[in-house]
């Protein structure tokens, strides 16, 4: 769809537009990501189709980016001490569950949500 640069629309059809849902909308003109109109009055909201269509620019050059960032490790002697000391914590966790446990029931356990 063709949108006009000066076209205002309305939450619902901004939504629809870009998929999200309207509180999604209302939260990212909280937080500055996009730019929103307040109709004199009554005070209701209209997005410029431009912004819609800057959002829908981003939203799908974020699915050509991958989402794998590769970093070396840190070399550090005292970050490589620390790490083995967590994978020794973790592998006597482990070694204390019954062998029944699945992974799923032993992290929602380690979570508090048991």
């Amino acid at each position: 769809m063709v949108l006009e640069k000066t076209e205002a629309l309305t939450l619902k059809r901004a939504a629809a537009l870009l998929g999200v849902h309207e509180q999604t909308l209302r939260s990212w003109e909280d937080r500055g990501i996009i730019r929103m109109i307040r109709l004199p009055g009554s005070g209701y909201r209209r997005v410029p189709a431009s912004e819609v269509a800057r959002l829908q620019h981003e939203m799908q050059a974020d699915k050509t980016q991958s989402a794998v960032w590769i970093v070396q490790p840190d070399e550090n002697p005292e970050a490589i001490k620390r790490g083995e000391a967590m994978a020794a914590a973790i592998r006597a966790e482990l070694a204390q569950l019954d062998e029944e446990t699945t992974f799923d029931e032993y992290l929602a356990n380690r979570r508090g949500r048991a």
